[in-house]
């Protein structure tokens, strides 16, 4: 259903009151999707609206859309929303829950989303932080570890049971989504930094900062280790590094190391 300007007007009223205000916003182009003439129309109307056009004129944003039927043109944030939409399909698809569970589980996806390794930050090895998205969208509030406690719904008409139920039934969605999220995220990762550089394992170098990808699938990071040593084959290959963690050193094939989306 398409929804009338006014309510786009009042979601990126609280889009802005949560995370501040932006300066430019990018979409889709209209044409791209698939009620083509449909859809053109209605993002027409939406940006001439008059109340529309001054709420974000008044902000100084831009609004953008990238080139028709060229969805790169959304480079990795695209490929972040994919990471999203499908696990959350799969998980979800036939989950029965309330309006207040389902808003409370995308607020928690969103905080996974967020907690992602762009790069690093250090002044030494015993140092060595992760810096990600919520760095810069909330400042102090990285203060808790995955995964977070859900807030239950309260009923004066609920018993203890049937809360415990649900918080474990909520518990395990948001489990089995990160787990799927995360095999997609590392995948779009290796496709993202081959497609920069199809030789990217070649290019490892000692003293690289990298992910560490490991066998617990509850923690929202995975360990940072840097480089020591290269191990390569008869070829010129490298096909597996020592790296140091804060837990020591271990030797790990490629396969299980990953750059930062964000490495020079």
């Amino acid at each position: 259903m398409l929804l009338p300007p006014l309510l786009i007007n009042w979601s990126l009223r609280r889009f802005i009151s949560r995370r501040g205000i932006c300066s430019v916003v990018y979409s889709d182009n209209a044409k791209s999707f698939k009620a083509a003439s449909k859809d053109l129309v209605y993002f027409s109307k939406i940006l001439k609206d008059s109340e529309f056009k001054d709420f974000i004129s008044s902000r100084g944003i831009a609004w953008k859309f990238i080139v028709e039927r060229a969805s790169w043109w959304g480079g990795f944030y695209g490929r972040l929303v994919k990471s999203v939409k499908d696990p959350l399909r799969k998980i979800l698809g036939r989950a029965l829950l309330t309006f207040e569970e389902l808003s409370t589980t995308l607020v928690e996806i969103e905080y996974v989303v967020n907690s992602r390794p762009l790069t690093c930050v250090a002044d030494s090895f015993s140092e060595l932080n992760p810096l990600t998205p919520i760095d810069f969208l909330q400042y102090g509030r990285k203060d808790h570890d995955y995964p977070l406690h859900f807030a239950e719904l309260v009923n004066k008409a609920s018993s203890r049971e049937s809360l415990i139920k649900r918080k474990k039934y909520q518990t395990t969605l948001l489990k089995h989504f990160w787990i799927k999220w995360k095999e997609q995220y590392l995948l779009d990762l290796k496709i993202v930094h081959h497609f920069k550089s199809p030789n990217a394992h070649k290019e490892v170098k000692i003293d690289d900062v990298v992910l560490v990808e490991g066998s617990s699938k509850s923690k929202i990071l995975w360990e940072l280790g840097t480089i020591q040593e290269t191990f390569q084959d008869r070829d010129g290959h490298i096909r597996a590094c020592l790296v140091k963690t804060k837990k020591g050193l271990y030797r790990k094939p490629v396969q299980l190391i990953y750059p930062f989306e964000i490495n020079e």
